[in-house]
């Protein structure tokens, strides 16, 4: 999905996610939250993200979680969204894996060749 066809919401002082916003998420779309007008949060499923983007937002959620001059209430939001993140993470890694399989029986049951285990533990240096 493209910016020009996500959803914004802005977000209210001191809350969380309009739960209209979660909603849009839960349904596919790539939604943006707003303060003051201005992007400060992207959310969708784990598959519509850019794994690179993914890796950017940890890399902000750890500086904010061990930044000192940030207060502690902040430190500690970081960190529980971080280990969200994470969950996130390992859920499109789950969900990649489950799909790599159900291709890979897909495609013996449809009578493709397949590779000897030996070749494949051969060609991994096994």
């Amino acid at each position: 999905m493209t910016a020009a066809h996500a959803y914004e919401y802005e977000l209210p002082p001191h809350a969380g996610p309009p739960s209209e916003a979660v909603e849009a998420a839960e349904e596919g779309n790539v939604v943006y939250l707003t303060r003051h007008g201005q992007r400060v949060v992207a959310m969708g499923p784990p598959t519509s993200l850019n794994p690179h983007d993914l890796e950017r937002i940890g890399q902000y959620l750890e500086s904010v979680a061990s930044n000192p001059n940030r207060t502690e209430a902040l430190r500690a939001r970081a960190r529980e969204q971080l280990a969200q993140l994470e969950d996130i993470i390992e859920q499109a890694i789950n969900e990649e894996d489950a799909q790599a399989c159900s291709d890979a029986l897909q495609s013996i049951r449809a009578g493709e060749s397949t590779q000897p285990w030996n070749s494949v533990k051969r060609e991994l240096g096994l």
